[in-house]
C-alpha cells in the first residue's frame, strides 16, 4: 500500500510494536508472544509470502501447537519422559535449522518446546490449556505478519542471508554437532528451572536462537561480535526505560519505541549483520518492551538490568556452547 525503500524496516519496527501495545492495553495473557512470533515471521519471511504458504504454515502450526503439546502432556507425569521427548523435539528442529536456517516449523518447533517445558515444571501451568492459547497466538501472529507485507510492501534485501547444508551432506560428525547442542541447552533449561530463575524463557528462547545456526563461521562472528552487538541493541530500550519512569502516556511511548526500533534496525543493517543476529535483536527488544510496560516507575530500570544481566549471561553462554562445539569438532577431525 505504501510504497517506500524503507519499509522493510518500518515493518519489522511497527507491526510488533504496535501489536504489543495493543494487546497490553486489552489486557491480554502473555501479550509478548505475539509480537515475537510476528518478528521470527517477518525476519524469515523477507517479502509477502503468498497465500497458499500461509495456509501450510497454519496447518504447521495446528500440529505442533496442539500434537506435540497434547503428546507431551501424556508423558509429563513421567519426568525421565517428558525431558526425553523434548530433547528429541529439539534435536529434529536443530536438524532441520542446520539444512535451512530460514526452516519456519524448525523455529516455531524450538519455541514452543522451550515455552511447554517452562509453563509445566517452572510455572506448573497444566499442557492442557497451553495449545489452544499457543494456537491462538499464532494465528494472531501470521494473520498481522500478512497485513503487515500488505500495509508495508516490499523486500527486505538488506539483511545477508545464511547458508545452510543439504540433506545430501549430513554427516556422523553433523549429527553429533546437533546432539550436543540440544544436550547443552536442555543441561541450561534444566539448572534455570532448578534456580526458578525469573528469566528463564527469555534466556533460553535468546541461546536457542545462537546455537540455531549450523555454519561454523556465524559460530565465531557469535563469539566475536554478538555479545557487544545485541548488548548495544538492547541499550536501545533506555529511551523507553526513562520515559515510563517519568510517566509518559501510552502515545509516547509508543512513539518512542518506533524510533528508537528504527534506529536499531539501522544500527544492525551498517554493520552488515545476519538473518540470525537481525532476528536475535528484534526478539530481543519486543521482549525488553514488554517487560520495560510491565514494570512501572522505577522498578523499571531494576527491571531492566536484570533483564540487560540475562541477556549478557544467555549470550555468554551461547558462545561458550558454540566455541565447545568448534573445539570439538577440531578434535575429531585431527583424529579421523
Amino acid at each position: 500500500m505504501f510504497h517506500s525503500a524503507a519499509n522493510p524496516v518500518i515493518r519489522l519496527v511497527f507491526i510488533p510494536l504496535a501489536l504489543l501495545f495493543y494487546l497490553i492495553s486489552t489486557g491480554a495473557s502473555l501479550a509478548v508472544l505475539s509480537p515475537i512470533f510476528v518478528v521470527m515471521f517477518m525476519t524469515i519471511m523477507p517479502s509477502r509470502p503468498p497465500l497458499s504458504v500461509l495456509l501450510k504454515v497454519m496447518a504447521a502450526m495446528l500440529v505442533i501447537s496442539f500434537g506435540m503439546v497434547l503428546f507431551g502432556s501424556v508423558l509429563v507425569d513421567s519426568p525421565t519422559g517428558f525431558w526425553l521427548y523434548s530433547w528429541l523435539l529439539m534435536y529434529w528442529g536443530y536438524s532441520r535449522s542446520h539444512r535451512d536456517p530460514k526452516d519456519i516449523i524448525a523455529t516455531l518447533t524450538l519455541v514452543v518446546v522451550v515455552v511447554m517445558v517452562v509453563f509445566n515444571k517452572q510455572m506448573n501451568i497444566p499442557l492442557g490449556i497451553l495449545p489452544l492459547m499457543l494456537f491462538e497466538k499464532l494465528v494472531v501472529a501470521i494473520v498481522v505478519t500478512y497485513l503487515g507485507f500488505w500495509v508495508f510492501p516490499g523486500e527486505d534485501k538488506d539483511i545477508l542471508p545464511e547458508q545452510g547444508t543439504s540433506a545430501a551432506d549430513d554427516t556422523p560428525m553433523d549429527s553429533l554437532v546437533v546432539a550436543l547442542k540440544v544436550t547443552a541447552l536442555t543441561i541450561v533449561l534444566a539448572v534455570l528451572i532448578g534456580m526458578d530463575a525469573s528469566q528463564t524463557m527469555l534466556i533460553t528462547i535468546t541461546i536457542s536462537n545462537m546455537i540455531k545456526s549450523g555454519n561454523s563461521h556465524d559460530h565465531r562472528t557469535f563469539s566475536m561480535n554478538k555479545l557487544v552487538t545485541t548488548t548495544v541493541g538492547i541499550l536501545f530500550t533506555l529511551p523507553i526505560v526513562l520515559l515510563v519512569m517519568a510517566g509518559a502516556p501510552d502515545f509516547v511511548l509508543f512513539g518512542v519505541a518506533v524510533v528508537c526500533g528504527l534506529q536499531l534496525a539501522c544500527f544492525a543493517i551498517r554493520r552488515k549483520t545476519t538473518l540470525s543476529i537481525y532476528q536475535l535483536l528484534f526478539t530481543n527488544f519486543v521482549a525488553l518492551a514488554y517487560q520495560i510496560l510491565n514494570h512501572p516507575g522505577y522498578d523499571s530500570l531494576t527491571a531492566q538490568m536484570m533483564r540487560l544481566l540475562s541477556i549478557t549471561c544467555a549470550i555468554v553462554i551461547g558462545a561458550l556452547i558454540l566455541s565447545l562445539i568448534q573445539s570439538e569438532k577440531l578434535v575429531t577431525a585431527k583424529q579421523s
